[in-house]
């Protein structure tokens, strides 16, 4: 596992442990990269990594601190609270992603190297695990370090940055994504036959895996916003 991502489970495995409890303030850099024994950017990263997912809040000025609430549940109903309240800029962003992560996939599935595809089997590791344990920030972390890897892969560093970028964006509406009745065994199947393309020097099955699982998370999100709004038209009118 990358050290960024050992850093971030290492973050997350802290806070939804307990031993950083809701509104405490997280040590600053330099503390944790001497604790964690990593370099003040990948501190950084990962403190933004966890900030993005909604576990911590930067108060400018103070520092940042664990939010008040980290259990599962109350995690899931922020995530889709959030996902609702940007819909429109979730959806722009996933059709954005169809184009790149499809063309990153297919460029993977002529480029990859052993030590690319190794990275790929691991992260399917960590999402089989997580799914296994019904653990939705690791399965967001996986989810994350799966596209990052076929995205590398690609060879194309500017391309790398554009997916990233957007991943970054949405790790709020993958937690909410995660949370949907049968999403996270789906998503499995869907990230296998991604990889399975990728193995095979099958730019146009990868291509077209790609965008078959996104256009199925997209399909899965819509139809969960389109019942909270029948949902609470309904308690509106009761």
């Amino acid at each position: 596992m990358p050290i960024k991502e050992r850093v971030i489970r290492r973050l997350i495995e802290l806070i939804e442990g307990g031993t950083l409890a809701p509104g405490q303030r997280l040590p600053g850099e330099r503390d944790l990269s001497e604790q964690l024994q990593v370099s003040r950017s990948t501190v950084r990263e990962a403190v933004q990594f966890v900030q993005a997912l909604g576990l911590v809040e930067i108060r400018h000025g103070a520092g940042t601190f664990v939010r008040h609430s980290t259990d599962p549940q109350d995690l899931q109903a922020e995530w889709r609270q959030w996902t609702i309240r940007h819909a429109d800029r979730v959806r722009d962003l996933l059709e954005v992603r169809k184009g790149l992560e499809s063309f990153a996939a297919e460029l993977a599935a002529a480029r990859a190297q052993d030590d690319q595809l190794a990275a790929l089997a691991e992260a399917l590791g960590e999402m089989e695990a997580a799914v296994e344990r019904s653990d939705p920030t690791a399965m967001v972390q996986a989810d994350v370090a799966f596209h990052h890897g076929f995205c590398s892969a690609a060879g194309n560093v500017a391309l790398l940055e554009l997916a990233d970028a957007m991943g970054q964006q949405l790790l709020r509406e993958r937690g909410a994504t995660f949370g949907l009745p049968n999403r996270p065994a789906r998503s499995l199947v869907e990230h296998r036959a991604i990889d399975e393309a990728i193995r095979a020097g099958d730019g146009r099955r990868a291509r077209e895996s790609v965008i078959a699982h996104l256009t199925s998370v997209e399909r899965d999100i819509s139809t969960s916003l389109a019942g909270t709004e029948r949902s609470s038209r309904g308690a509106k009118g009761a």
